[in-house]
């Protein structure tokens, strides 16, 4: 068995199922009693599975407590404290979850039968994981080109071009959670993640259903009320994360090497340029700028590939406990 840094080791649960149902709630909603509703529509000869609802601090998730109900048996809520994050939340049920399969679905955003039972045929058909996609959403301009920068960043950043990271809508393997750290925002870039491990990854459209009063586009006022900078930074600052740890957790000498490079040649070249105007132009270069600036980035490239080099041995004291592959099956 091969565990993952900074991961407890995978702890398979008593009395599994085949699926749980993680029903993510971050703020009050009247949508979670027509989910559940809906779940149990899609879902009424199958009956080996439980739902979990991640109640992120709202308080509004015991209402639908109803202790000893034969109805819902299988449903468990999970309250929090405050709100933590959908990632740690996740991260948080999977040690109580069952299921060999887990199904995320987002409490505020509508879930029809048809993507349950798509959901539920990417269980049979054995993928690994199964995400669903929005379309037709109503956006503004600078949503639209906001949302098409972060995708064109992620795929620059990973290779793998997704349509919907944040529709909340997968179901994947139970071991994709428990090889995959999970915080912060990352459970976002969950198919990346499996992407890159080499697990098959699969999209579907939602069909989300139709309301014509959603079909107005919003207004000017509300438009610019949307506008939060702080998020698009945060978004930047995640691909930013994504990049570093897709392409450079296992070789991080080449990222501050480069790095480290691009600072040292430069300091180089003019710490010896002031050296030849020294030694045979016979210049003063006491107190010079120049001289101040080469010695400068002399010292800050030595230190950037210093972090590199500890940084590759603490990667190679760790590596037999790393494993950022998967095996799908050995033929005989």
């Amino acid at each position: 068995m091969s565990t993952s840094p900074d991961r407890d080791p995978i702890v398979l649960p008593e009395n599994p199922l085949r699926l749980s149902i993680l029903i993510y709630l971050a703020r009050p909603t009247s949508k979670l009693a027509g989910l559940l509703e809906t779940i149990e529509r899609a879902l009424p000869s199958f009956a080996d599975y439980e739902i979990l609802v991640l109640d992120d601090g709202t308080a509004t998730g015991r209402r639908y407590a109803r202790p000893n109900d034969s109805d819902r048996p299988h449903l468990k809520i999970v309250q929090f404290g405050r709100l933590f994050g959908e990632s740690v939340a996740v991260d948080a049920a999977m040690k109580m979850a069952r299921g060999d399969y887990v199904m995320t679905l987002p409490a505020t955003r509508p879930v029809t039968e048809n993507d349950l039972q798509t959901l539920m045929g990417g269980i049979e058909e054995g993928i690994d994981l199964l995400i669903g996609y929005r379309t037709g959403r109503m956006q503004g301009l600078l949503d639209r080109l906001q949302v098409k920068t972060f995708y064109w960043m992620t795929q620059r950043a990973s290779g793998a071009r997704f349509r919907d990271l944040s529709s909340g809508i997968r179901v994947f393997r139970r071991e994709l959670a428990t090889e995959i750290p999970l915080y912060g925002d990352m459970i976002r870039f969950l198919p990346v993640w499996a992407t890159g491990r080499g697990y098959e990854v699969r999209e579907f459209q939602v069909q989300t259903p139709h309301h014509p009063e959603q079909e107005k586009a919003p207004s000017i006022g509300k438009r610019v009320e949307d506008f939060q900078p702080l998020v698009y930074l945060n978004r930047l600052l995640d691909v930013l994360t994504l990049f570093f740890l897709i392409r450079f957790t296992k070789k991080p000498l080449r990222f501050f090497g480069a790095l480290g490079a691009f600072l040292l040649v430069p300091g180089l070249l003019i710490d010896f340029y002031m050296l030849i105007t020294r030694l045979f132009l016979g210049g003063a270069v006491a107190g010079r700028p120049l001289l101040l600036l080469g010695i400068l980035l002399t010292v800050l490239g030595v230190q950037v590939i210093s972090i590199g080099l500890i940084g590759e041995m603490i990667i190679f004291t760790h590596s037999r406990e790393s494993r950022d592959y998967s095996i799908r099956e050995i033929l005989e």
